[in-house]
């Protein structure tokens, strides 16, 4: 049976650790100094030996991954064994005060007091009821239902940073059905321009200072730049002082992500505008689940962002992909969850063991003590 952290399963004869006491506030309170550090790496030195052993660690983890009722999140045993030898630098099988400091004072604040943006990607009109309405899509869903939801996590939650992304095409774009017939279908297709039909994917020759050959799934005409279906939905929130990003504006490249095209060419301007907010966390809401949205949530991990996807505040294409998408995401560390935890997890109140593994090891590589296993 996989070992959970839970007290009980440590083998432990020593006392739960009393309630009145939350190392983790305390830090937060007095601003992650080092004393106060010192002061949480006592706090679980429960024999008093200047050290950590096993059962310590496993406590510490305990009550770090824990929802805002203290309850604490499974860890597997082996994944508890891989913390533990990566913390413990000189493999003495203990973990001392500099260990502890060097190793987790990064993912504590992160976990504790997250720096949070929320991304809301494409709701717009062509989105829900113009050329491309989800619901016309094979999931047939009504991307008009993420907008109260959406409305009501802004209402709600204390988001350091709010960004909104655009599809944002020019109408040449090389992602429009209507304009299959502007370019070279590449040999390497085994689709031609006059046999597509919406949703089919072909190959364009590419462009010679682009690439050799473009991948593209030929969509109808949707969210011209400057056009009443390029607008945002007209009951969503706009938030003043918001980031605005606009994608897809390159005529010969489509840009799923509102980080980077779809080719990994040019970039958004939507990682450093984070970036400079010191934002951590990146929430992902909007539209389609399973395209620009999971692009989005992927790039936001390789970009090192603890990353969030908010289930019920997005609507996709199809039920087959996004369940492709949900299993790619969650391999990468993205995780999956209802608007209604999403306050507790913004204040750290509530911390997720799978979004904070990245941060971790991120983190060893920055000081020089990473050593894959």
């Amino acid at each position: 049976m996989n070992e959970k952290i839970k007290l009980e399963k440590t083998g432990s004869s020593m006392p739960s650790t009393p309630d009145i006491y939350d190392p983790f506030d305390s830090l937060r309170r007095k601003n992650f100094s080092d004393e106060e550090y010192e002061n949480c790496f006592r706090y679980f030195d429960f024999q008093k030996q200047g050290f950590w052993t096993r059962e310590d660690f496993c406590r510490f983890l305990n009550a770090l991954f824990s929802n805002e009722k203290r309850k604490p999140y499974p860890i597997l045993s082996e994944q508890i064994d891989q913390y533990f030898h990566e913390t413990d630098f000189n493999q003495d099988k203990k973990i001392d005060f500099n260990e502890f400091l060097q190793a987790w004072k990064k993912p504590i604040k992160c976990a504790v007091r997250p720096v949070s943006a929320l991304v809301i990607v494409d709701v717009q009109n062509d989105f829900i009821s113009g050329s491309l309405a989800l619901h016309s899509c094979p999931a047939n869903h009504e991307g008009e239902e993420v907008v109260p939801i959406i409305n009501q996590v802004i209402r709600n939650v204390n988001f350091d940073v709010i960004a909104y992304t655009y599809d944002w095409h020019p109408s040449n774009h090389i992602s429009f059905y209507e304009n299959r017939h502007l370019r070279k279908i590449s040999s390497k297709s085994r689709v031609s321009a006059a046999a597509a039909r919406v949703h089919d994917k072909v190959i364009f020759a590419g462009s010679s200072n682009l690439t050799d050959t473009i991948e593209q799934i030929l969509w109808p005409a949707h969210c011209v730049q400057n056009t009443p279906g390029a607008d945002l939905h007209r009951d969503l929130i706009r938030i003043q002082n918001a980031v605005h990003v606009y994608k897809g504006t390159n005529p010969e490249l489509d840009s799923y992500s509102a980080f980077w095209d779809n080719m990994k060419l040019s970039k958004t301007s939507l990682d450093d505008q984070l970036k400079e907010r010191f934002v951590t966390d990146v929430y992902v809401v909007g539209l389609a689940t399973d395209v620009c949205v999971a692009s989005t949530a992927t790039h936001a991990v390789e970009n090192n962002y603890r990353t969030v996807l908010i289930e019920d505040a997005c609507r996709g294409v199809s039920e087959h992909a996004i369940e492709v998408k949900r299993i790619e995401l969650n391999q990468i560390g993205c995780i999956f969850v209802h608007s209604d935890v999403v306050p507790a997890m913004v204040t750290g109140e509530d911390r997720r063991p799978e979004i904070a593994r990245a941060i971790f090891v991120e983190n060893l590589k920055t000081i020089g003590r990473h050593r894959p296993r």
